[in-house]
């Protein structure tokens, strides 16, 4: 997992599946839009926050989003159970 792949993944969610600006994006995952720059460009790590709010909104795999392992996107009743397995 390095910055530069995990912010490529995070544009892909944003330009592909949400189809949004970077302003309307930032506002629905609640981040600055300078974060949400700063996050595309591999300059810092997604906080928690923002990986739950990916995976519950968007149903993103965050195996995919940390690690490039698997589908972009999961069903997240699968993903609950993954949980409750553990």
């Amino acid at each position: 997992m390095t910055l530069p792949e995990i912010g490529q993944r995070i544009l892909k969610i944003r330009t592909e599946l949400a189809k949004t600006s970077q302003v309307e994006f930032s506002e629905q995952v609640c981040m600055t839009q300078s974060n949400l720059s700063m996050l595309e460009n591999g300059k810092i790590y997604p906080s928690s926050f923002l990986l739950l709010k990916l995976h519950l909104v968007y149903k993103i795999n965050l195996n995919w989003l940390l690690a490039g392992t698997g589908d972009m996107q999961m069903p997240l009743l699968l993903a609950i159970k993954s949980i409750d397995n553990q």
